[in-house]
């Protein structure tokens, strides 16, 4: 939180907005000091790891990573909830499990995206680079509305 100059009360005054955002949209969120603060390093290696197999597969892990973390609470790191997304993308238990163990499965590929981003000057998530052919690619950063996504894409 210091790293934006933010105190524990302001991350709490923007969990309502974010509350509310989400109820809008039928999703759920819960958000205390519990689930303030965690790495999402190995969240970012798992979803590497299962968009290797599809982005389908990517797609079902996002999800319950999400709900983990915006419904349930449960830190982005938690090896369990981790194992849970890699399942939910098709991969054997314990398989999952053994990855999720192995801290230098996929660091590479997290690294380079990670330096990839940094050369970019990407510095928020999310970040969506939309490409068309014949067409200058247009970047949003943050939770933008889905006006605003809408008009990117168009």
């Amino acid at each position: 939180m210091s790293r934006w100059g933010w105190d524990r009360d302001d991350v709490m005054r923007m969990s309502v907005g974010m509350q509310q955002n989400f109820t809008n949209h039928g999703l759920p969120y819960s958000f205390t000091e519990r689930g303030m603060v965690a790495n999402t390093r190995d969240a970012h290696r798992v979803l590497a790891w299962c968009a290797a197999v599809s982005p389908a597969a990517q797609d079902k892990a996002v999800e319950v990573l999400f709900k983990g973390y915006f419904g349930d609470e449960r830190a982005p790191n938690d090896p369990s909830l981790l194992v849970d997304a890699c399942v939910a993308a098709g991969k054997p238990y314990a398989e999952a499990a053994a990855f999720v163990d192995d801290k230098t499965a996929m660091a590479a590929e997290v690294d380079a995206e990670l330096a990839a981003a940094k050369k970019m000057r990407i510095d928020g998530v999310p970040h969506f680079i939309f490409k068309k052919p014949g067409k200058a690619p247009v970047e949003v950063t943050g939770a933008m509305p889905a006006p605003v996504l809408a008009q990117a894409l168009a």
